[in-house]
């Protein structure tokens, strides 16, 4: 965070609180990056696309504010400023995805557009053709040139679809093998130990995945994963429950249910040596698999 951005924008804030109480304390930086996240989501595209998340993210710095003017010293006022400023960069977070999407729309429609553009113009060509057998030559490189056109644009469209996979890549790891494109995101980051009951931190990258996974209509299955840390059921049982939680997550966010199922593979494929603490971290993971698109 910018301490220096904030300062221009919570001068009136501080000015007010110096003037009730004498100057004697300075807001904590959880609360300070939480009113500048929350200015920024009220002044930008997230008032306009996604104002409930905005609303929320007011009522709860209003919270941190209450509890900052009542009592500083409590632990639960830095912790309602963290949740402030947490739900004022969901705010932009899920604004920002839905302004891609809308942009990915825009772009299929004008694609859309000009194929139907081109089929009437090729038809009429053909019509040409037929009537004119001298202008065949012409006409089949006019067509070629069309057609060159036609490639362009959809080069650049798929350029644009290409930003659903830039906005989760800024927050999960994204490769592709020959399942498809695979999201993973590590066990600690959705689940707390031997848990299968999502984090908040969990569900907010959960929500950003959802929403730029809508509309693609790409069959998605879940695999959970643990360490060999205990007995093979247990951690069968175990992976199986955390896929299921997060494939419940995504269809409740707007997933279609029958596109996605969960399955736990347990210990059976680690992509680490589990004889080491970090080769374990990086075994307890969940992988969203997102097939190829059949054309």
């Amino acid at each position: 965070m910018n301490w220096n951005r904030f300062a221009v924008l919570a001068v009136p804030v501080t000015l007010v609180g110096v003037a009730a109480c004498g100057g004697e304390r300075i807001p904590p930086k959880a609360l300070a990056d939480a009113r500048a996240d929350y200015y920024q989501a009220r002044d930008g595209v997230a008032a306009r696309l996604d104002p409930t998340d905005v609303h929320e993210a007011d009522i709860a710095l209003q919270k941190a504010e209450h509890a900052w003017e009542n009592a500083p010293d409590e632990p639960s006022t830095i912790d309602m400023a963290i949740i402030a400023d947490r739900k004022a960069l969901l705010a932009r977070s899920v604004a920002n995805t839905m302004k891609s999407q809308q942009d990915v729309q825009a772009a299929s429609a004008q694609l859309e557009a000009l194929k139907t553009q081109q089929l009437a113009s090729a038809q009429g060509r053909l019509s040409s053709t037929q009537q004119a057998l001298g202008a065949t030559q012409m006409q089949l490189e006019q067509q070629q040139a069309a057609a060159a056109l036609q490639a362009q644009q959809l080069k650049d469209l798929e350029a644009k679809l290409k930003d659903a996979r830039d906005t989760i890549a800024k927050i999960a790891s994204v490769k592709d093998d020959d399942r498809g494109m695979v999201i993973t995101l590590q066990g600690e980051v959705l689940f707390k130990t031997a848990k299968f009951d999502l984090k908040a931190g969990g569900m907010a990258k959960l929500d950003q995945i959802a929403d730029a996974l809508k509309g693609k209509d790409a069959p998605i299955v879940v695999y959970g994963f643990t360490d060999s840390v205990g007995a093979h059921d247990m951690n069968m049982g175990l992976s199986q429950n955390r896929a299921q939680t997060v494939r419940d997550y995504l269809v409740s966010k707007g997933i279609p249910q029958d596109l996605v199922t969960a399955q736990g593979k347990g210990p059976d494929s680690p992509i680490a040596d589990n004889t080491s603490i970090e080769g374990r971290a990086m075994n307890r993971r969940v992988e969203i698999v997102v097939s190829p698109k059949k054309i």
